[in-house]
């Protein structure tokens, strides 16, 4: 009888340290509290699709309630002062969008400092753009593109959702490193951008790579190359726009989680790697590419790195294009 004992205590001291992850990351967040991720955007854009799968997905982790909660307003200026302002224990979370680290020089009333007030858990996820033009443009290149504009100085247009946003960003970026000259017409949204690009209101727009693609291969657009260093595994034969001769040119839309500052490191940690398992899950994989996303699930401290380095490179294009300030 005692190795039969013996075998079951062994046994016992596995399933006890199996369960002590969970057990850690239970302890530390307040017990039944009802938890939610914050998107500082109205519903149905890309932070909202992806708020609610995460959202789910940590609930169904963490055996309780997560829900998403929109505070939109003031280009999200609104729901990220909700959450520096909000509890501290882990149960309050925020999504946003790579257009925090451009906040910081662009608008001059913020009443909180991104870097000071937020910590990251994780860079969730990164969408290539694509570059894209209007078909009547005689151009099918980055170089073509390029020799085009600086043959016709201010005569090509460029649209985007709005001032600030990260197209204008990402736009203004690829302006200042080709050493071209194209006038900016902002829309209302993504929508209207879209449909003057393809009305040849203006020639030359940036997209989230899901749907630049639609439009390039239904031919109401042209792609030209995707934004990122590498190439994409969503769209694989289109070239980077480094490639075309735009050398260092990488980015993209990025998607980062965080929390307010005085929340406990053992609590940010515990969220990483809880995100970080959902990020990585096949099916999760899956559905990310259907949106055109990959996971980047990085660690608090290399999610903290890219948001400083973002910040001081759209600081930098900010000032060379002059952009004016809230």
């Amino acid at each position: 009888m005692k190795k039969p004992l013996r075998l079951l205590a062994a046994l016992g001291l596995c399933l006890l340290a199996a369960a002590a992850p969970a057990q850690h990351v239970a302890s530390a967040l307040p017990p039944g509290k009802q938890m939610k991720i914050v998107v500082p955007f109205s519903a149905g854009g890309t932070s909202d699709i992806l708020a609610r799968a995460l959202a789910q997905r940590l609930g169904e982790r963490l055996g309780r309630t997560v829900i998403v909660d929109n505070r939109a307003g003031a280009g999200g200026s609104i729901g990220t002062e909700a959450v520096v302002r909000g509890d501290s224990d882990g149960t309050t979370i925020l999504i946003h969008s790579g257009a925090i680290a451009v906040d910081p020089s662009l608008k001059r009333k913020l009443n909180y400092d991104v870097q000071r007030d937020l910590v990251p858990v994780t860079t969730a996820v990164i969408g290539p753009f694509a570059l894209l033009v209007n078909p009547a443009l005689p151009v099918h290149t980055v170089p073509e593109l390029l020799s085009y504009a600086k043959a016709h100085p201010g005569k090509l247009n460029y649209g985007t959702p709005g001032p600030g946003s990260s197209i204008h960003m990402t736009t203004e970026y690829f302006k200042t490193l080709a050493g071209i000259d194209m006038v900016h017409v902002p829309y209302k949204g993504a929508g209207p951008a879209l449909a003057g690009a393809m009305g040849n209101e203006v020639q030359v727009i940036f997209d989230p790579l899901a749907t630049g693609k639609k439009f390039a291969q239904s031919e109401k657009l042209r792609a030209l190359a995707v934004s990122t260093g590498k190439r994409s595994e969503l769209w694989p034969e289109m070239p980077t726009i480094s490639e075309g001769g735009v050398r260092g040119f990488d980015t993209g839309v990025w998607y980062g989680l965080y929390v307010p500052s005085k929340t406990p490191s053992a609590v940010v940690e515990q969220l990483n790697a809880e995100f970080v398992a959902i990020l990585k899950a096949p099916e999760f994989v899956a559905w990310l590419r259907d949106q055109g996303l990959e996971p980047v699930a990085d660690t608090p401290a290399l999610a903290r790195q890219r948001l400083a380095e973002d910040i001081q490179r759209w600081a930098r294009v900010i000032k060379t294009a002059g952009l004016q300030i809230e």
